[in-house]
């Protein structure tokens, strides 16, 4: 499935980490109103994602903002245990 500039995503819920633990939030309440680049790796914080994937992000932020992108942003499947400490 394609996204294209304008489409309407669902309101999809995430799970993000925090201080505090696990954390329940919508994709709406990160994005609503916002132009979104939005991108997927397969890990979190592999070396793959970390070398390879994510650099090009940080390097291009400034041409992606620049073209009106508010907010460049990541997504990736890791299981929770998997940040346990």
């Amino acid at each position: 499935m394609s996204i294209n500039v304008g489409d309407k995503v669902p309101n999809i819920n995430f799970t993000t980490m925090t201080a505090e633990g696990p954390s329940p939030v919508s994709y709406d309440d990160l994005f609503a109103g916002k132009r979104v680049a939005l991108f997927s790796v397969p890990g979190a914080f592999t070396p793959t994602c970390s070398l390879q994937h994510l650099p090009g992000f940080i390097e291009k932020a400034s041409e992606l903002t620049a073209k009106g992108i508010d907010t460049i942003a990541s997504v990736s499947y890791t299981h929770l245990r998997a940040h346990e400490t």
